[in-house]
């Protein structure tokens, strides 16, 4: 993928000006939410008692995210951080072997957060709705596997882990009808659900303190 010109690099610069100055405008201390589109589409400013820093990038894929987090911890200083990534790398035709180079580096991704002694609650992509518009550009089965993946890498290594291949889903893996706009992109409804669950999480991690 990194040797084909790049379509997204455009609106990742105007992402990276626009999370500059939404970085200097909270400060440090806040949640760091790193992602894909689907973070970038995460709407509220706010989790639990903490600001939210969104540096979704619509389009992005493992790899490419992954130098940009470090630059993106040192910079922010966040409290917590949440990291959802993996949508992108489950393109229709995706094979195990791809799958086993993404994981690597998600791998080293909840690496950087270690380095950086950030607590992260890591989401597993949230499952395809069949026939939408976007379905057929993506793999169910690329899905689950990374998703598996995912919740490896995060056992007793993330702060807290969110699967919402699981929690989105119907009783036969896709996601419920409602939970996305396209088939990926998440609903108002789904938003909300995620929301709640990050909510939960950042109140275990960064609870209110009683002096404020």
């Amino acid at each position: 993928m990194t040797s084909q010109p790049n379509p997204f690099a455009p609106h990742w610069l105007i992402r990276d000006i626009v999370i500059g100055s939404h970085k200097a405008a909270v400060g440090p201390g806040g949640l760091l939410f790193i992602g894909d589109s689907i973070v970038e589409g995460f709407y509220w400013n706010r989790i639990g008692s903490l600001p939210v820093i969104n540096a979704g990038y619509s389009g992005i894929w493992t790899e490419a995210l992954e130098p940009r987090v470090p630059l993106l911890l040192e910079s922010a200083q966040p409290r917590i951080a949440a990291l959802l990534v993996g949508t992108n790398d489950a393109k229709k035709d995706c094979t195990e072997s791809a799958l086993d180079g993404v994981a690597a580096h998600f791998e080293r991704i909840v690496g950087h957060f270690g380095d950086a002694g950030v607590p992260v609650v890591v989401l597993t992509p949230p499952p395809i709705e069949q026939a939408k518009r976007l379905t057929g550009f993506y793999s169910p089965e690329a899905m689950t596997s990374l998703s598996r993946r995912i919740l490896q890498i995060g056992d007793g290594r993330a702060a807290g882990i969110l699967d919402l291949q699981s929690a989105f889903a119907d009783g036969n893996g896709a996601a419920r009808e409602g939970m996305t706009t396209d088939g990926i992109h998440l609903s108002a409804q789904a938003y909300r659900l995620l929301r709640g669950m990050l909510d939960q999480e950042a109140a275990l991690l960064a609870p209110e303190r009683e002096d404020r």
